[in-house]
């Protein structure tokens, strides 16, 4: 019985030793352990640098006197510096338009017939104004607040019987604040599109009746500098 007993004692010290080998091999063909890798950082557009471009859309002003509209187009230059999502920046812009008015009137009297006509212009209109905006993505959603200045010129005449007796031409550029709300997007490399709503008011000084003019634009940037995409 004694040896029968050492012979369960051997036989169980051989299947322990051999199950501590046999995980001893198991974790060695397994390696080391690793923590899994981080998630991957989503990318995030860098909006810093000078950048320019080009615009067009269409403008109107509006009153009680019914307002005028007409097209725009020209271009912007501006730099931006982007804090974490936050990007503060400054642009001018400078555009062209279409937009007039006009008024003509007749008068029937005793032997004579009195014709009077007038027209006003907006040549141009500019901006100047700091930029706040969120950066998340490849998306910029902005505000900006500042100061606009426009150009118009207008003419007018009386005629009686059909020959001109009077004539003036005037043009006068005046100045006044803009309030604009825009989204950008990146594109490419450098490369963005954006489109941006503005509302400028001139006060008594514009060349219009109605001296609040509204626009609607969508634009092309092109930043300077390095890469845009940053990880």
């Amino acid at each position: 019985m004694r040896k029968y007993g050492l012979m369960k004692l051997g036989l169980a010290a051989v299947m322990l030793t051999s199950a501590s080998a046999a995980s001893e091999a198991a974790d060695v063909s397994r390696g080391p352990a690793y923590p899994p890798p981080p998630p991957p950082i989503p990318f995030v557009y860098n909006w810093t640098g000078f950048y320019a471009g080009v615009h067009a859309g269409v403008g109107w002003s509006d009153g009680d006197s019914g307002g005028s509209s007409g097209f725009i187009g020209g271009g912007q230059v501006g730099f931006n510096y982007q804090i974490n999502q936050w990007v503060l920046g400054v642009e001018g812009d400078f555009a062209g338009t279409t937009i007039k008015d006009s008024v003509n009137a007749t008068v029937v009297g005793p032997g004579a017939v009195i014709t009077g006509n007038a027209e006003a212009r907006l040549d141009w209109v500019s901006t100047l104004a700091p930029r706040v905006g969120y950066a998340f993505n490849n998306w910029l959603v902005y505000g900006k607040v500042g100061g606009a200045w426009a150009h118009g010129s207008g003419t007018a005449s009386a005629a009686i019987n059909g020959m001109q007796v009077a004539s003036i031409s005037v043009d006068d550029t005046v100045s006044g604040w803009v309030f604009g709300i825009g989204a950008e997007y990146a594109l490419w490399d450098n490369w963005t599109a954006k489109i941006e709503y503005n509302r400028m008011d001139f006060g008594n000084g514009g060349p219009f009746a109605d001296n609040k003019f509204n626009v609607i634009k969508a634009g092309i940037n092109y930043r300077f500098g390095g890469a845009g995409w940053h990880f």
